[in-house]
């Protein structure tokens, strides 16, 4: 899931364990295994290829929530919740991601054939379930205003950096191995693009839009292209029914023994 998908969880974990005031920058942490990738010597494979439940000491105690990330991203794309990292890509996954993606497979394909691109099924298979999590944004977009989710996030990148930084470099070295100034750029190149001003521009299907051609380096202008686009994004977001994901997420988690540590 993206960034504001695992904020709003974590938000919803901490309420309901009753712990209001946590420090901002464990909303950092969360998002840790996906903001790493920023950074061009650190990969997704490298940030999500750790066992879930490392028993980190009292130093490290905060590399719980990086754990909670991952716990999620089990379960929107493996169905369930591994004690080890799946190593391999499963077209055929039953997490919900690709089982929500699996019927827009058809239209991606096509998608890039108008602009004469093609792509194979496990590639359209993956990117269709990148759509999906990008959609479940707007899914639960009452949720992540009523939250202020946003806000928070912006927040908290900036306390992190301003405030924690040297505690939060010694956690991602320590879980990681990555080198600790490695970890410092990422904070401040994420510093100056999570903001809410950019962030509220995307909470809408052609914010989605933008996201997904720019990522995979489709933009152009054949008029075609963007009524498929459009079409095959309404699709996406009509799949999703409600908001059983975010529900059904957080029972099982909590259900695996994750506890909030502060």
């Amino acid at each position: 899931m993206l960034m504001l998908t695992h904020t709003c969880l974590l938000q919803q974990m901490m309420d309901d364990s009753g712990i209001k005031n946590s420090d901002p920058d464990i909303y950092i942490y969360n998002i840790a295994p996906d903001l790493l990738t920023i950074h061009p010597d650190i990969d997704a494979r490298r940030t999500h290829s750790i066992n879930r439940f490392i028993e980190a000491p009292l130093e490290h105690k905060r590399t719980a929530y990086i754990m909670f990330h991952l716990l999620v991203d089990d379960l929107a794309h493996y169905g369930g919740i591994s004690l080890k990292y799946q190593d391999g890509f499963d077209p055929h996954s039953s997490g919900y991601t690709y089982l929500r993606g699996r019927q827009l497979i058809e239209s991606i394909m096509e998608l890039h054939n108008i602009v004469g691109k093609n792509i194979s099924y496990n590639e359209a298979a993956y990117r269709s379930h990148l759509i999906i999590e990008m959609v479940y944004d707007l899914v639960i977009l009452s949720h992540i205003k009523r939250n202020g989710s946003i806000q928070l996030l912006e927040d908290a990148i900036h306390f992190t950096l301003d405030r924690k930084g040297n505690e939060f470099c010694a956690d991602i070295s320590w879980l990681y191995g990555i080198d600790e100034s490695h970890v410092r750029d990422v904070l401040k190149m994420a510093a100056s693009y999570i903001t809410k001003e950019r962030l509220d521009r995307i909470m809408n299907i052609e914010g989605r839009i933008r996201l997904f051609t720019d990522k995979f380096g489709l933009k152009n202008n054949n008029a075609v292209f963007a009524e498929a686009i459009s079409t095959l994004f309404q699709n996406a977001l009509s799949s999703i029914e409600n908001e059983d994901f975010l529900q059904q997420t957080a029972v099982t988690i909590r259900n695996c023994g994750w506890l909030p540590t502060d």
